[in-house]
């Protein structure tokens, strides 16, 4: 079994734990066939690192990526609709026109990433760490951003017809009640 360490460790256990972890049989077999073919849909790749990985235009639909890392990588255009990444960290990450329809983001960093005009119509955001992310002009119709952190986003133009914004940090660091009802 292979262990996939991420650089220097967090400053908190429970940071560490979340990002730590031993990869399937499955998922290491589908990293190196993912940076070839830029297809892996349905695919396990739970706790892989993809870093410096070139998928314009690629299929991970459904995927699971969860407590994974994507970082200096390029997902322009690609398919990531119902995929995963719950508990995963996206950074440095050129996502331009990505569809993240009805992916679960849950509990993820995205820090400073630029989802600009990008598809998260019906996405699951809850508790994600959005801190000075740019979401202007994207689908956020129906989108889960419960107890997200938004602090210093741009939301300008976002369409956020729908969401659920309980408990939410605004951009502005006020806290959202926005369409509050119980968890789905």
């Amino acid at each position: 079994m292979a262990v996939l360490w991420f650089g220097a460790i967090p400053p908190d256990l429970a940071h560490a734990q979340m990002r730590m972890g031993p990869l399937s049989k499955e998922a290491i077999k589908n990293v190196p066939a993912l940076r070839q073919t830029k297809i892996c849909e349905g695919c396990d790749l739970a706790g892989a690192n993809l870093r410096s990985f070139e998928l314009q235009n690629g299929n991970l639909k459904n995927a699971d990526l969860t407590n994974s890392t994507i970082q200096f990588s390029d997902l322009t255009n690609a398919t990531l609709e119902g995929a995963n990444l719950s508990s995963s960290r996206i950074e440095d990450t050129i996502v331009t026109g990505a569809n993240f329809s009805k992916a679960d983001l849950s509990v993820s960093n995205l820090n400073g990433c630029d989802f600009s005009g990008v598809n998260l119509q019906g996405a699951i955001l809850r508790a994600a760490t959005l801190n000075k992310t740019n979401f202007a002009n994207a689908d956020l119709r129906g989108a889960m951003l419960r107890a997200a952190n938004l602090n210093g986003a741009n939301l300008e133009g976002a369409n956020l017809e729908g969401a659920n914004l309980c408990n939410t940090v605004m951009p502005d660091g006020t806290l959202s009640f926005r369409n509050c009802r119980p968890p789905e």
